[in-house]
């Protein structure tokens, strides 16, 4: 039995390393599909059993260093996290999240007792599992997190829905706070099969195909919140912006072009942004007309107190590298150089769908983006500016 168990655990090891591999890239890829837990729960059963019958081999040494690096990443708690907590605790599921979240670490450091205790200490060790076991509500807490997750209790929340609403739809926060219930989960389905093996009932089969499915709900709703901060991104960001540009009235436009930009970049990384800034013509010999032209989709201007003040914002999720030298010759080809001439010219000119948008000269006009050097066009042309970046 010992040696088909050792077999069992060495066939595994790669599929572990691979699991924690994951860890190690962070949140976005644990979040993910990527991030499948399966392999590292699957083999809490036949550990526990290896310790109890004083086996020990290199592969199973492994094994429990792993279930505790899982451990010690939920330990970590950074800043973003204690906030959506806080925000947790105002709602209905307060009493119920924070008491199982509790349990389920305490019950996976009684388990880890059991395989780091002296061979003569391992059936007090287990006795002491199986009665906190017991004591903390057993599987409860599993299932209480589990609805938690799907919002299937009293209070019809979800831990996910929570999140997204506070972090308005930030998707890196949400990843993280996605990848910290899945290591929650994991380290309470090493305590569960553990126990199931503990009790000698042949549970482990049905719970690891009962888990197994309820994990990939778990993952489904996870993908959804995800998802939606991902395609939901153009108009939170223009909600963010604007917010922004109503509270920051007294920046410089430089100053308010760079701050749009900072603020963008942070929360939606995975997005090139671009920001200009300027005033309408005024005075009696302005000419108050075609002073811009606007092309191309992805972009949306920003309403201000300031009637004069024009804020605009462009951005691509899938930036391409744009031609310079092309650019520079079509505006060169035109006969006559406007404003209008130029930014239509160039959206029906360049390859692939772009966004165009030409400012006459001022001294007050001001540009900011996030694009890196080849995938933004920021130049002056006789009196006027062009900004051309893919859509």
């Amino acid at each position: 039995m010992a040696n088909q168990l050792q077999k069992l655990v060495a066939e595994r090891k790669d599929m572990v390393e691979t699991v924690m591999d994951v860890f190690e890239q962070g949140a976005e890829v644990v979040a993910s599909i990527a991030g499948d837990l399966f392999p590292i729960f699957s083999i809490a059963a036949p550990i526990v059993r290896l310790a109890l019958d004083n086996v020990e081999s290199k592969e199973a040494v492994f094994m429990k260093e792993q279930f505790q690096k899982v451990r010690d990443h939920l330990e970590v708690i950074s800043e973003e996290i204690q906030q959506i907590n806080d925000e947790i605790k105002k709602s209905g599921l307060d009493a119920v999240y924070f008491p199982i979240e509790e349990n389920i670490t305490n019950q996976f450091r009684k388990y880890m007792d059991i395989l780091n205790a002296k061979p003569k200490f391992r059936e007090v060790k287990k006795k002491l599992f199986l009665d906190h076991f017991a004591k903390t509500g057993g599987d409860k807490n599993l299932i209480t997190l589990y609805n938690s997750v799907t919002g299937d209790n009293f209070s019809g929340e979800s831990v996910l829905e929570i999140t997204l609403n506070y972090e308005e739809k930030s998707r890196r926060p949400v990843e993280d706070f996605c990848a910290r219930l899945k290591k929650l989960f994991c380290v309470g389905l090493i305590a569960l099969l553990g126990h199931a093996a503990l009790k000698g009932y042949d549970e482990e089969d049905a719970l690891l195909k009962d888990w197994g499915e309820k994990m990939k709900t778990v993952q489904t709703k996870m993908n959804a919140v995800i998802e939606d901060c991902i395609v939901s991104f153009p108009k939170q960001a223009e909600s963010d912006s604007c917010r922004l540009v109503r509270d920051e009235s007294n920046l410089t436009n430089q100053q308010l072009a760079d701050a749009i930009i900072e603020k963008l970049k942070k929360k939606y990384d995975w997005v090139g942004w671009s920001v200009r800034v300027f005033k309408s013509p005024s005075g009696l010999f302005a000419s108050k007309k075609d002073y811009h032209c606007p092309t191309g989709k992805s972009r949306f201007q920003i309403p201000s107190s300031d009637e004069k003040l024009n804020v605009w914002v462009s951005y691509s999720s899938s930036p391409e590298p744009v031609d310079k030298n092309h650019i520079q010759q079509l505006i060169q080809s035109q006969k006559k150089v406007t404003t209008v001439s130029v930014s239509e010219v160039l959206f029906e000119k360049l390859p692939g769908a772009c966004v165009v948008h030409t400012v006459k000269t001022s001294k007050d006009l001001a540009c900011s983006w996030s694009f890196s050097g080849d995938l933004h066009y920021w130049e002056e042309h006789k009196n006027f500016y062009v900004a051309v970046h893919s859509a």
